[in-house]
């Protein structure tokens, strides 16, 4: 899925790891792939879990930094569309219209209080900033009523479901947890996609429309959980 069209134990390998043992898997099963298979492009992803004095989560707080191809592509594309004297009125423009794409997906982002789907989240702030090559998206996702990660743990992953695009979190400050890392736990769960599933990727040409629920088997999954 395109932004400006719609737009076991803990892993602990790093993202060139992750990439390679998809791409070994890629090589291993289809040595004559196509040379535009799924994924076509990729964001570094940080998220700040916001805690209140009760230690409530209020808000997940996202950036997503682009890969430099795509940021000049995306701005290629949506800039005819955006509003605006300035450079910065611009890409606030294009950042809300990206929103407005998203919210139909929930923002490409699924979250878990316990068992029970989350799904009254609502994007604010959206900015869109230019970092040398690279644009960079951030927005907060504030939840209606805040969550207790003591009552029940709190879980997210954020994927493209077609798997358009690859959503890691950063190496370096990818998660961070304002307010309540005293009393809480973080886990990160990288994915194990099944080969096949690999493979299935691997077919897809840039313009071929993936399973739409193709992105969760190559998702990362976090859970935060805190004590009393």
């Amino acid at each position: 899925m395109d932004l400006h069209t719609h737009t076991a134990s803990t892993g602990q390998c790093t993202r060139p790891l992750r990439r390679a043992v998809v791409l070994a898997l890629l090589l291993t099963l289809l040595w004559a792939a196509p040379a535009h298979s799924h994924p076509h492009a990729w964001i570094d992803l940080q998220v700040s879990a916001v805690f209140n004095e009760d230690g409530h989560i209020t808000q997940l707080r996202q950036a997503w930094l682009m890969d430099p191809f795509y940021s000049t592509f995306l701005l290629d594309d949506m800039a005819q569309d955006a509003s605006g004297d300035t450079q910065e009125e611009q890409l606030d423009s294009i950042a809300r219209q990206i929103i407005k794409n998203l919210s139909d997906y929930h923002y490409f982002t699924e979250i878990h209080h316990g068992d029970t789907a989350i799904q009254d989240a609502r994007a604010e702030d959206p900015r869109l900033v230019q970092k040398q090559r690279r644009l960079e998206l951030s927005f907060t996702l504030r939840f209606e009523q805040p969550l207790d990660p003591a009552d029940a743990p709190l879980k997210y992953a954020v994927f493209d479901p077609t798997y358009f695009i690859e959503i890691l979190h950063a190496e370096s400050g990818g998660i961070h947890l304002e307010g309540g890392s005293e009393r809480c736990d973080m886990d990160l769960r990288v994915p194990r996609p099944d080969p096949a599933m690999v493979a299935r990727a691997a077919m897809l040409d840039y313009d071929q429309q993936g399973d739409p629920n193709m992105g969760k088997h190559f998702a990362e999954r976090v859970t935060i959980e805190c004590s009393r």
